[in-house]
């Protein structure tokens, strides 16, 4: 596995793993997983992803998508509980 993004399979989406953006910079964690997307959760709210929007290589899972943005659509999405 290199730094170089690869497509996450479902088996690769697991409850409790760290999410990152594409510069590496944690997003939040996989809360659950559901049929054909996962919600990641942070202190700022979550958000369902549907499972082509991952990517993983040697740091874990990625989404193609700022942190920042992702931010945003927490909050104003799902607030945490």
């Amino acid at each position: 596995m290199t730094m170089r993004p690869v497509p996450a399979g479902p088996k690769d989406i697991i409850q409790g793993l760290d999410v990152h953006d594409a510069k590496g910079l944690v997003v939040g964690k996989i809360a659950t997983v559901g049929k054909g997307f996962a919600v990641v959760s942070s202190a700022i709210g979550s958000v369902e992803v549907d499972f082509p929007s991952f990517a993983k290589n040697k740091n874990g899972l990625l989404i193609n998508m700022p942190k920042s943005k992702l931010d945003v659509m927490m909050a104003h999405g799902h607030p945490a509980p």
